[in-house]
């Protein structure tokens, strides 16, 4: 029969429950960035005048004023095991070699292992990724018809929140292996309008279990509000950053550049 526990066991259940948690977000998060980092310019970390807050930059090394370039936003997970940092470095020769300028903000809301994306934080997050790009305009010749927003692990909350919920602003929403939660997502969004955004969502074949949950469900919801959604499992790999396949997404549903006077 079973017995309740006393408070210490309870104490000893939850500290054991914590480090299982703690070992899983080092396995699933903590991944390297195998990247080539040999990009013949480097990364910036810039504070965003409006918010105070830091984000990572890459310009790649023959930008020019004369043309308009393309732009990707990418959510890091849950600190410290991905941060944004890690992301720049991910994306950066991507970046180099495709011709789009690489944003990396350091978010609040992506806590993958304890929490579920607050709205408080997302909404927090969402000022700030806006006014990146608001000042980001200002300053480089972007292509505001083709801005990409991704995320990684918890950097899927925020990465669903700001992209659906602004779909003048990103044209393509690729989530990988991303977390995600219909609770603090539904309704929030307008939902006629992001129907126009291009969007995919991937998993490693060896994904841990609520990864491979969440991006189901994910999938699941989307479909049944009408998003047309492209879907791919990478085989021989678990949580893992492989963000060619949200390049060449990306490429692939470039849209006709229209000139903002």
């Amino acid at each position: 029969m079973l017995r309740p526990m006393a408070g210490g066991e309870k104490n000893m259940a939850r500290g054991c429950m914590i480090l299982v948690l703690a070992v899983s977000a080092l396995t699933i998060s903590g991944c390297p960035v195998p990247q080539d980092q040999n990009t013949p310019v480097v990364q910036r970390r810039e504070i965003d005048p409006v918010s105070g807050r830091a984000y990572w930059i890459y310009v790649p090394s023959n930008y020019t004023h004369s043309r308009p370039w393309p732009v990707i936003v990418t959510c890091h997970g849950t600190p410290p095991y991905d941060v944004a940092e890690m992301h720049i470095r991910e994306w950066k020769m991507l970046g180099e070699q495709n011709g789009c300028i690489i944003i990396a903000p350091e978010l609040t809301a992506t806590d993958g292992i304890f929490g579920d994306g607050p709205v408080v934080g997302m909404l927090d997050d969402e000022r700030f990724i806006l006014s990146i790009l608001s000042l980001l305009g200002y300053r480089r010749n972007i292509d505001r018809s083709n801005i990409m927003i991704t995320g990684f692990s918890g950097g899927g909350f925020p990465m669903y929140w700001v992209g659906l919920r602004n779909p003048s602003i990103f044209s393509c929403v690729v989530a990988r292996s991303c977390n995600f939660s219909e609770h603090n997502l539904d309704g929030w969004y307008p939902p006629e309008a992001a129907l126009s955004q291009s969007v995919m969502v991937y998993v490693g074949e060896g994904d841990l279990g609520a990864i491979t949950a969440q991006t189901d469900a994910a999938i699941a919801y989307l479909r049944s509000k009408g998003f047309q959604v492209e879907t791919k499992v990478i085989p021989g790999i678990s949580h893992e950053r492989v963000p060619e396949n949200a390049m060449d997404f990306f490429r692939r549903h470039m849209r006709p550049t229209v000139a903002v006077r």
